[in-house]
């Protein structure tokens, strides 16, 4: 006679004691565990620059000079920013996108005045049209940035957002040398 095989029956193995064990495990850790909590300083030794001895070029090239306004000493000074353009050839078509008035008599500048003009003063709001008519009019100028030592970065970095927007990313700082 064959012999009965007995039906095998699932074998159930009951996980929550060691889920519990690993709780307790993972909480004695966190709590006996040592956090680094002391702020210890780091010695930051930055890089010397050395002005560069390179001339500016004479021809296609828009210098930007911001400075801070002498005239009342006594108040906050003012910020000041020049447009100036080293192509005389350039010059009028630029300046007069720009709108240049005589203060003077009001009318617009005409164009022996607009050639003459080696530097325009310019709202920080005209800075943006500035760059767009320059860069229209030649695509291979390149700007150079003359700011005041005192000068906030913040302004740099908006006249360098307003290149950036128009595409001229590569310029020159003016610095002094040594």
């Amino acid at each position: 006679m064959a012999k009965a095989k007995l039906k095998r029956h699932g074998f159930r193995l009951d996980m929550t004691p060691m889920v519990d064990v690993g709780f307790l495990l993972l909480t004695f850790f966190m709590l006996t565990a040592k956090f680094k909590t002391d702020n210890q300083s780091i010695s930051i030794v930055l890089p010397v620059a050395e002005a560069d001895t390179m001339k500016l070029p004479d021809l296609n090239i828009a210098v930007i000079s911001i400075g801070l306004s002498t005239v009342n000493a006594g108040d906050t000074p003012d910020t000041l920013i020049y447009y100036g353009i080293a192509n005389e050839k350039d010059r009028v078509p630029i300046y007069r996108k720009l709108n240049r008035v005589d203060p003077k008599s009001g009318q617009p500048l005409d164009e022996a005045a607009l050639l003459k003009t080696e530097e325009i003063l310019l709202k920080k709001s005209e800075m943006e049209e500035a760059i767009k008519a320059t860069r229209l009019q030649n695509p291979a100028m390149r700007y150079a940035i003359n700011a005041d030592k005192g000068l906030s970065y913040g302004y740099v970095d908006d006249i360098m957002r307003s290149m950036q927007k128009y595409g001229a990313t590569r310029f020159n700082l003016v610095t002094e040398s040594r």
